[in-house]
């Protein structure tokens, strides 16, 4: 039954921007579960499956491009690689240390405090540049928002909402970027994890719940960043924020 917690707990932080591994860890803490790593990462296919449903139209459409040779559509797909590109890097060179900060639920408040004010500040950005205009140094400079969020209590979706938007573009077109170049990184992280979780029916079942709550946080999602009310996090994130400090 805490697994399905776990799960349904995924599904909804990983898209909303209050960070799912920092929930993850603190929910662990008050359920007394072990913060498991493996765990966390397979969670997030089920949220690589739901970002599939939802944008499944942008997603045919860049493969259907990439077949016909379609050069827009190949410059889009080089620009998710490259903004792609700093989480990977951060990822192998310091799991460690991430993990290490997982376990710290101190220091996990800290980084909520941190996604709250930049989600505050985010409302005030916008533009009108798309997922086509973008240069690649915007889509390095997204990645590089990305890479911070692989700190426990920095939301990936919210930082790279953030990044898309400080770099001009448009709020539906930030919210679609955002969740296209989640796809490799969240799928990688999910397999590579595949072989350390061990198989049940609670695991399956917390998959199904990740899935479930992934779908409704993106739809809930997607209307706050296109009506610019990000901040209305902020002021939830308060809440784990106290928590954190007060668990033991």
């Amino acid at each position: 039954m805490k697994e399905l917690v776990l799960g349904l707990v995924q599904g909804a932080t990983e898209f909303l921007p209050i960070s799912s591994s920092g929930h993850l860890a603190l929910f662990s803490k008050l359920m007394s579960l072990p913060s498991d790593l493996s765990f966390f990462a397979f969670l997030h296919l089920a949220t690589f499956v739901a970002v599939l449903i939802l944008l499944w139209q942008d997603v045919a459409s860049i493969l259907v491009g990439l077949v016909r040779l379609d050069k827009n559509y190949w410059v889009l797909t080089l620009k998710l690689v490259v903004s792609s590109i700093p989480a990977g890097i951060v990822g192998l060179l310091f799991e460690e240390k991430v993990e290490s900060a997982i376990s710290s639920q101190k220091l996990i408040g800290v980084f909520f405090v941190v996604t709250a004010v930049a989600l505050w500040l985010s409302d005030k950005f916008s533009g009108e540049k798309t997922m086509m205009t973008i240069s690649y140094k915007d889509a390095f400079v997204i990645g590089l928002f990305q890479a911070i969020a692989i700190l426990p209590g920095i939301s990936r979706s919210g930082f790279t909402l953030i990044g898309a938007l400080l770099v001009g573009m448009s709020r539906v077109e930030a919210f679609k970027y955002s969740f296209l170049m989640s796809l490799p990184v969240t799928l990688a992280a999910g397999l590579l994890k595949i072989p350390e979780v061990h198989m049940s029916g609670v695991v399956l079942g917390s998959f199904a719940g990740a899935l479930f709550s992934g779908l409704v946080s993106l739809i809930v999602l997607r209307y706050l960043t296109v009506s610019a009310h990000l901040k209305y996090f902020s002021l939830y994130l308060i809440v784990p924020a106290v928590l954190s400090f007060l668990v033991k």
